[in-house]
């Protein structure tokens, strides 16, 4: 029997010294990219990686850009060996040891002049590693780095990704080698991969607009640009981090809960905003959401919003859907976002129902730094925020701003959970964020608008949800839902289309895909074994009602059997990004 693990290098000394120095320690969001992996990786610091002891049982480890930097020469002659006897690293940056990864030097190119600018791009190439990854919407769009560069051209290793500059222009360089080093293997990003992601998620810093004394937007922060908006830069990274992982048996938990027994292909979440009513428009989008089997999530004003708690107790009791906050933001010259706002409007919501709100929304998308609403949320005892948006605002067009909208603004469609900046110790703040990727999408009915039914692009998100077993964020308002049939109809088209391929869907509100989210992060899958006889054995603690799913990687492998407390248990083998 040999017991397995995964590890990523965390050093809290390191950590410590950059924040003292003003300076965010990217390699911390190592964490989180687990978390979305599903992965339950172990830390190590960079004096373990010192002792040989710390290999023991090590199969995976991943090694980030600023603390590969503070590995002394021992832990990199530690690392060599360890690989070649058959571990498997993943390193962003890290130098010194560019015979095991398969590369040689390359020109320099241009830096980033700042953290929040795009400092290079990367096409994937054909390979096993890369296989299905890339989007079937734009598959031309090359894919987005945020950080500095350090590029390299394989000398013996496989070139997964070539490195392209700012401008979009071949570099001759290589993003992403993967090299076979004895038994081993190692995979050297020349970019920083924590870093990218982390950005990409939380966009940049917004503070108020002095001129127009309104605090900015979300839409502000998305940091794609001009780029295409149906891509996920981030998650793309993620899957190839994932197939690089799953050389080795290491159990994954999967992103969504299962569905009467069956293993889902998505999951999409309902919901929308209802500011101050009518009361009607939210009874009737409820009773028809429900009518179609699907969960529903409508946030109000709570000072503003005529709702009694007999209406209220027919939403949630009767038709199992969710009322939560819309923070209001006070008018008088200047919609300023403050803690102040945040806790009274919580404190008015937890009077009226007797229980804190889940997850929320701000006025009309409204932020303010990089994570301070987050911060009150969680100090009102919210769990999750459902206003990051890449909203588009025509001009003359006569479209107003409810216009149809698709787009994976910040790289993802998972939820993610916030993080702050050095001033805060760059700590994880418990709120998660579930971007909104599809906003009346299908249909062109707001009010005032020219109406005309858009059902053909509803296809793409569904086809995206589909292949990559996305949570998708998909936002109706009650009004449109209660008073324009075409957007019913598109509602509609959805679930037939979902029908039409066949495939398998869980459907929630906002509330519920949270509490999901924070129950699979505080799940754990752990003590791996391998048996002699090539049993594949490992032991799991699931924090939601409804179970959860394990995801492993077999490969060659045949299944014989898979079982649960010793009972024959529900499994599937599927054909994904070049794996079994």
């Amino acid at each position: 029997m040999t017991t397995i693990r995964a590890a990523y290098l965390y050093d809290p000394d390191l950590h410590a010294e950059l924040n003292r120095s003003g300076r965010n320690y990217w390699d911390i969001y190592i964490r989180e990219i687990n978390e979305q992996l599903g992965l339950r990786a172990d830390q190590v610091s960079c004096h373990d990686l010192e002792s040989l002891a710390t290999f023991e049982g090590l199969r995976t480890l991943i090694v980030g850009w600023q603390t590969g930097e503070a590995l002394s020469a021992t832990a990199k002659r530690n690392l060599a060996d360890w690989v070649e006897a058959g571990g498997t690293l993943i390193a962003f940056g890290l130098t010194g040891l560019d015979h095991f990864f398969g590369i040689g030097s390359a020109p320099e190119v241009p830096q980033a002049p700042d953290d929040y600018a795009v400092s290079g791009y990367f096409d994937l190439v054909p390979h096993r590693l890369t296989d299905s990854i890339h989007s079937d919407i734009s598959p031309e769009q090359k894919l987005i780095i945020l950080s500095d560069l350090r590029p390299v051209r394989p000398a013996g290793g496989a070139e997964l990704a070539s490195l392209q500059d700012r401008d979009r222009n071949p570099t001759g360089c290589s993003a992403i080698v993967w090299n076979a080093y004895g038994a081993g293997r190692a995979a050297y990003f020349a970019f920083d991969l924590a870093k990218t992601v982390w950005l990409l998620h939380q966009g940049r810093p917004v503070w108020d607009i002095p001129e127009t004394r309104e605090a900015p937007k979300t839409t502000d922060m998305s940091l794609i640009g001009d780029n295409s908006p149906y891509v996920l830069y981030a998650d793309e990274i993620l899957f190839l981090l994932q197939n690089m992982i799953a050389r080795n048996p290491h159990p994954f938990i999967y992103p969504l809960p299962p569905l009467d027994g069956v293993i889902p292909d998505a999951l999409f979440i309902w919901g929308g905003d209802e500011y101050s009513g009518p009361v009607e428009r939210s009874l009737f989008a409820s009773d028809w959401m429900r009518a179609h089997g699907l969960g529903y999530h409508i946030n109000i004003e709570i000072d503003n919003h005529p709702i009694t708690l007999e209406q209220a107790r027919h939403i949630v009791d009767d038709n199992g859907h969710e009322i939560s906050l819309y923070y209001r933001l006070p008018p008088e010259g200047a919609y300023r976002m403050t803690e102040q706002v945040f806790n009274a409007q919580a404190a008015s919501f937890a009077r009226k129902f007797g229980r804190r709100a889940v997850c929320s929304v701000n006025y009309v998308l409204r932020w303010k730094g990089w994570v301070e609403p987050a911060k009150w949320i969680a100090n009102v005892g919210g769990k999750g925020d459902n206003s990051f948006l890449r909203a588009r605002y025509p001009a003359t067009d006569g479209l107003l701003h409810n216009s149809s909208v698709f787009a994976f603004a910040f790289g993802t469609s998972l939820p993610f959970f916030f993080y702050d900046d050095h001033t805060g110790g760059n700590q994880r703040i418990d709120v998660i964020e579930e971007p909104i990727v599809c906003y009346e999408i299908g249909h062109r009915g707001s009010i005032l608008d020219r109406a005309a039914q858009a059902l053909p692009e509803l296809r793409p998100p569904v086809d995206a949800a589909i292949k990559y077993h996305l949570l998708m964020n998909m936002f109706y308002h009650p009004v449109y839902i209660s008073e324009f049939p075409l957007c019913r109809q598109a509602i509609e088209e959805i679930l037939r289309y979902i029908d039409e391929k066949g495939a398998r869907a869980v459907h929630m509100g906002n509330d519920a895909a949270c509490l999901w989210w924070h129950a699979r992060s505080r799940s754990r899958v752990g003590e791996v074994r391998v048996e002699d006889d090539g049993r594949i054995a490992f032991e799991t603690s699931c924090a939601h009602e409804d179970g959860m799913i394990i995801k492993l990687p077999v490969d060659a492998r045949s299944v014989a059997e898979v079982r649960c407390d010793s009972q024959p248990a529900v499994h599937a083998i599927r054909r994904e990004f070049g794996g079994d």
